[in-house]
């Protein structure tokens, strides 16, 4: 049984392993649901860089 094959570059697959990690890391998680939360009830500041 012949078996399918996808090539990425190496860039995307560090980028998809980066990601994984993320979505694995409950701490980053957490962070990233407040800070989604905080913008949704507009508790941002306006950054003048």
């Amino acid at each position: 049984m012949r078996q399918d094959m996808i090539m990425i570059s190496r860039k995307e697959y560090e980028g998809m392993k980066e990601t994984i990690e993320i979505l694995q890391d409950s701490d980053i998680m957490q962070q990233i649901i407040q800070s989604e939360r905080n913008i949704k009830e507009g508790k941002t500041k306006k950054l003048n860089l």
